[in-house]
């Protein structure tokens, strides 16, 4: 242990002697280290951003057709026992009325079409959907009493009104031929990038930029349609709660309000599992560009050996008297591995700084849109991999430096 201490020391001493020398070597290291590392934090980020972007948040219950022909069977007094009975585990229970009527608003701006979202009050938890930001969403009454009423977005209330400030204000609806007026009674908040893409996918088909709205289904009874039970229920997730768990309690509370009408009448909608779609994407091309990232750390490597052989050819002298007074080749050996594993672990340390770092700053600032997420595997495994980027490269030149004839060493004193 104090003969390695000893090599560990000199090894040290030989580092420090040639500062430069070895900082450059540590370069490429340091380079490539943080280049990893950087890349596989920005790749975990952005894997994190997509998931939670394409995680499930809402579960979609049905009534199978397979198994009636009559579909219609949700109630709203289902809606409100499965919100009583899944308390937490939702947060919110809604449905949506499907109708085919043409729409179009008429107010003292001119005339716009409409996109009508004929819902429930629950509808206003919708994940994803903005938060209202003027007066409320409309509630059972409004929909018990198919009140004329509706809540639009921030986009739709300055293309009507020119203002958001249109709490109250009534404007004409013609849906088939049917006039009626609708009072706003609240306005969500709209993403200004969502609504510049709206607009310019409005331009690129030459059209109108269409207003949006939500209303009771209800009153889908002024144009003539009778809007009764539903076929779907949506059922928004409690934080961290589990889709299957969930669907599976809400079949269970169903078909327990509804043993009359047969069994099995419920199912989960089948949703799109992303996280099986773009997570394996995703981990390849992060692992891809790492590899590529990584061959710099076979650069610093050749780095490290070269150093190291021309370290050998300079202290061809200190090899030969340690040679001549009884040193072992596993000494010598020793000696320079200690010394290239230092260079290069002391490289990886700077470089999983740097490179902890930068992923850092992106992630605060935002850079290019992107965050980052660092890995403690990648830590590990980049820690590992300098330390034996040094022992490989540095093998070679301790070799040659344990062969050396003690008597040739001498010679070229």
């Amino acid at each position: 242990m104090g003969q390695f201490s000893e090599y560990f020391k000199m090894a040290l001493y030989n580092i420090k002697e040639n500062k430069g020398r070895s900082f450059l070597t540590m370069l490429g290291i340091i380079i490539g280290i943080s280049s990893v590392i950087t890349i596989i934090s920005i790749g975990s980020g952005l894997k994190s951003d997509v998931m939670a972007t394409t995680e499930t948040k809402t579960v979609n219950v049905i009534v199978d057709a397979e198994e009636t022909t009559n579909t219609e069977l949700i109630t709203l007094d289902d809606m409100e026992a499965l919100k009583n009975q899944l308390g937490s585990k939702c947060k919110g229970v809604t449905a949506t009325y499907s109708t085919m009527a043409a729409s179009s608003v008429t107010t003292q701006k001119g005339d716009f079409d409409a996109g009508l979202t004929l819902t429930t009050p629950d509808a206003e938890y919708q994940p994803d959907s903005e938060k209202v930001i003027r007066g409320t969403y409309f509630s059972e009454d409004d929909v018990l009493n198919a009140q004329m009423v509706c809540v639009l977005d921030k986009g739709s209330a300055l293309y009507l009104f020119g203002t958001t400030d249109v709490i109250g204000l009534d404007f004409d609806i013609t849906i088939d031929n049917t006039i009626q007026t609708v009072t706003v009674k609240g306005v969500r908040d709209l993403d200004p990038e969502m609504m510049e893409a709206m607009e310019t996918q409005a331009e690129m088909f030459g059209m109108e930029m269409p207003v949006y709205m939500e209303m009771p289904y209800t009153v889908a009874e002024s144009w003539g349609e009778k809007p009764e039970n539903f076929s779907a229920v949506s059922i928004y997730l409690g934080e961290g709660e589990n889709e299957n768990a969930v669907a599976k309690s809400a079949i269970q509370i169903l078909t327990s309000r509804h043993l009359n009408d047969g069994d099995d009448l419920f199912t989960k909608e089948k949703s799109i599992d992303y996280s099986s779609i773009y997570g394996p994407i995703l981990d390849g091309v992060t692992a891809f560009i790492a590899v590529v990232a990584g061959i710099s750390l076979l650069v610093g490597g050749i780095g490290v050996m070269n150093i190291m052989l021309v370290s050998v050819t300079e202290r061809t002298r200190e090899i030969g008297i340690r040679r001549a007074l009884g040193a072992k080749s596993s000494s010598i050996i020793l000696q320079f591995l200690l010394e290239s594993a230092i260079i290069s672990g002391m490289g990886g340390v700077i470089g999983i700084i740097s490179g902890a770092g930068i992923a850092a700053l992106v992630s605060v600032f935002g850079i290019a849109g992107l965050s980052a997420k660092l890995s403690v595997s990648a830590i590990i495994l980049t820690t590992c991999f300098s330390c034996g980027v040094g022992i490989i490269f540095g093998i070679y030149p301790a070799r040659k430096a344990a062969k050396m004839s003690p008597m040739e060493a001498l010679r070229r004193m």
